[in-house]
């Protein structure tokens, strides 16, 4: 069975609408460019006050108006150009995570809240926070937000205990005098697999955890006296790792992050495959087994992946020899 989309056709008024708010888009894209390259430009490294306000007063109306992307860019550029206190300087960086926050960015969010973490932020201290746990937790990094929590709760109740560490976060092991934390240890389990790290819950197993993580920093310390960290083997499989962690990061976020089903479709690639999830006894299927929606998402990942390292070859000088591959002695 051919699977085609059916036609549609836009009512007039809402195609309208769209062009009108492409208009307005380009419009702001330019008074953005606009503000950006008069703050950019001037006598080298002179900054203009007046301009750099300007990007920041510009940066709220598209932080307003929705359009958050243009709105970070200009904050970035106020940051980077304006002589403003640090107390400025910190409410406006708060302002800049709260905007990537919102736009769902949040490793981009989180560089901006310890931005204005350490510009100090006064009144903003109790909403930072909040925020920072927020984008660790939107990350995955339970643990790391855990952390963050226990320690925006320990300075609610001492305000002085600034910069300790929350009562929860007991000292669990000490190196001469450096003092490791239950979170420091903890925060490896962010870094598993979340079955494995599920499973690391008893007394024992936590105790096992932290030995780990004391001989793996005793290991490293001496490694590195040794210059272990400089073999190039090393370091070319370190190199070889960081591509290929980078490169999945990539794929997740442009390929599996940008795939949606639609139920019609998902219906139609159902009853074009049919046969494949009949029940074995013959018996009709009387609703879509789960099994379908996960082969057809599947199917759809497959065909934007492809679609990707198509699109990346098609846009370089690229020649490939794949006979070339074969072993001379096959």
């Amino acid at each position: 069975m051919e699977l085609r989309q059916p036609p549609t056709t836009p009512a007039r008024p809402a195609r309208d609408r769209a062009v009108r708010g492409l208009l307005i888009v380009n419009l702001i894209a330019v008074l953005g460019l606009g503000v950006f390259f008069s703050v950019r430009t001037g006598t080298a490294g002179a900054t203009d006050p007046a301009a750099a306000e300007h990007a920041r007063e510009i940066a709220g109306k598209l932080k307003a108006a929705g359009a958050l992307d243009e709105a970070a860019a200009l904050y970035e550029v106020y940051l980077e150009t304006t002589d403003a206190p640090a107390k400025t300087r910190a409410n406006v960086a708060y302002s800049l995570g709260a905007t990537y926050l919102d736009n769902g960015r949040y490793e981009r969010a989180l560089r901006w809240f310890y931005e204005a973490e350490s510009l100090g932020t006064g009144a903003l201290a109790d909403e930072l926070s909040k925020k920072i746990v927020h984008s660790l937790e939107r990350l995955g990094r339970y643990h790391s937000a855990k952390a963050a929590l226990d320690a925006r709760v320990q300075f609610d109740s001492d305000p002085a205990a600034a910069t300790k560490r929350a009562a929860s976060d007991p000292v669990v092991a000490t190196i001469g005098d450096e003092q490791i934390y239950r979170s420091d240890v903890e925060r490896m389990l962010d870094d598993l697999p979340p079955e494995v790290a599920q499973s690391v819950n008893s007394p024992a197993q936590r105790g096992e955890l932290l030995k780990k993580y004391v001989a793996d920093e005793l290991m490293w310390r001496k490694a590195v006296k040794l210059e272990y960290d400089q073999d190039p083997e090393l370091r070319r499989r370190w190199d070889s790792l960081l591509k290929q962690m980078t490169v999945a990061k990539f794929v997740e976020k442009e390929v599996l992050g940008q795939i949606e089903i639609d139920p019609a479709d998902l219906q139609n690639y159902f009853e074009a495959n049919r046969e494949r999830y009949e029940d074995p006894e013959g018996e009709p299927l009387e609703e879509m087994p789960p099994q379908v929606e996960y082969d057809y998402r599947m199917q759809k990942i497959q065909t934007a992946y492809n679609g990707l390292i198509d699109s990346e070859l098609a846009t370089e000088d690229v020649e490939l020899y794949p006979e070339r591959m074969a072993d001379a002695n096959q």
